[in-house]
């Protein structure tokens, strides 16, 4: 069984209503996304509050941006795990620090050019890893099957390090029974997209269970 995090963008036109009469999910995963780490903007911070003061679900603060520090005690106070990524290069270690300084949890997100090997000297320091089966940026980008074996990878370390995997991008119906070695799936459009959205999120809840 899967853990399901519904995946929203910091939009400045954000409604609360995208989410309203969905049920069963786990987490709400919101992407922030500054315009230079990818091209696209979606940098309203207001998102976490409303999201807060209307559900109870955990809120997961996807960081898509250069610099994660300048946003820590912005949002600290509404969301329950903050995922920065790898590849901005420094301070990795100052956030990671300052986050569960503020007792919330932390974790990085890869791009689908990174290898585990490289993330291997972090498994210690951290809660969780967003493996980005797309290009960051953009929804309803089309999976990118190499994430299955980049998955199954990270999995063998699970025994020692004490984390959990999450993956994000073009996650569906079919892909998802291929992901046996996450606990958590993400996905935007295959469940807010669907016709009867709920029961999607419980078909992707149960995907490791079906053939």
């Amino acid at each position: 069984m899967k853990y399901i995090a519904v995946s929203v963008h910091a939009l400045e036109d954000f409604s609360v209503d995208l989410l309203r009469g969905l049920e069963g999910f786990d987490y709400i995963h919101v992407d922030v996304m500054d315009g230079k780490f990818v091209n696209n903007i979606n940098n309203n911070l207001h998102v976490f509050r409303i999201i807060k003061e209307t559900y109870n679900t955990p809120i997961i603060a996807h960081l898509m941006v250069v610099d994660p520090c300048d946003y820590i005690k912005k949002i600290i106070t509404y969301i329950d795990i903050f995922l920065f990524h790898f590849e901005i290069g420094t301070k990795r270690d100052v956030i990671i620090k300052e986050v569960k300084k503020n007792n919330k949890k932390v974790g990085l997100a890869i791009n689908p050019g990174t290898v585990i090997s490289e993330i291997i000297p972090y498994l210690n320091k951290i809660d969780i890893i967003l493996v980005m089966s797309v290009k960051p940026g953009w929804s309803g980008q089309k999976f990118l099957i190499s994430s299955v074996e980049k998955v199954n990878k990270l999995a063998e370390y699970k025994n020692k390090y004490d984390f959990i995997i999450d993956i994000d991008g073009g996650i569906n119906l079919t892909n998802a029974k291929l992901l046996k070695n996450t606990d958590i799936l993400t996905s935007s459009s295959t469940i807010l997209k669907a016709q009867d959205p709920n029961k999607i999120i419980e078909l992707l809840r149960f995907s490791d269970e079906k053939e």
